[in-house]
């Protein structure tokens, strides 16, 4: 078990870091277009934000794969908000959402640094990443009511859904054999999200 364990947090991270690299391709979508107007910035920031915290989780239970992949993640989704700041015509609405997730990860820093009991620190800081997670999984939902009423799924970034996917099954597994409720839970209903959100594709098509 232990070395399908290693086979499988390989493959997960792995995963993982492509599932984020997909964040290219949508950055590259708004480029060509010159602007990210019809892009909504909610799943970088809550990307970066899920990144954060996760990296701080992965060191309290000191799982080197899950520190090294969160850090990566947080320095490519910083990376793509730079990008949409430069393509966006109005920069108030993210400045807004960056603002709101600074003042999110500093107090949650803050609140769980002064926690003693190391027990409690993860438990805590659990619950709070799972709450974050769930919220970066669904994100990509912030344009739900523009799909409807454009009856069209363009808008909605297909490779990112589509790695979360393939990796909130992986992680599901791999926090399932670690017996981390803090890890399967949120993936698995991360994975529920993400069928939602690829059977949207079938029923709004691009036009």
């Amino acid at each position: 078990l232990e070395d399908f364990k290693q086979v499988l947090v390989t493959c997960a991270s792995v995963c993982q870091i492509l599932q984020f690299m997909s964040g290219i391709l949508v950055c590259e979508k708004f480029m060509k277009k010159g602007t990210s107007n019809d892009i909504s910035p909610f799943p970088f920031v809550c990307g970066v934000t899920s990144c954060i915290l996760w990296a701080t989780y992965a060191n309290l239970i000191n799982d080197t794969a899950l520190i090294f992949v969160n850090i990566f993640g947080a320095l490519l989704m910083f990376s793509y908000i730079v990008a949409y700041y430069l393509f966006a015509p109005r920069k108030g609405p993210l400045l807004k959402q960056l603002l709101i997730v600074t003042s999110v990860i500093t107090i949650t820093q803050v609140y769980i640094h002064s926690i003693d009991e190391l027990e409690k620190a993860t438990s805590h800081l659990g619950i709070i990443c799972c709450s974050v997670t769930l919220t970066f999984f669904a994100a990509p939902l912030a344009n739900l009511a523009h799909v409807i009423r454009v009856q069209s799924s363009e808008s909605l970034p297909f490779p990112l859904i589509l790695m979360s996917l393939v990796v909130t099954a992986q992680w599901s597994l791999y926090g399932y054999i670690l017996k981390d409720k803090f890890i399967t839970y949120p993936n698995v209903l991360g994975f529920l999200l993400s069928c939602f959100q690829l059977s949207l594709f079938a029923v709004y098509p691009f036009r």
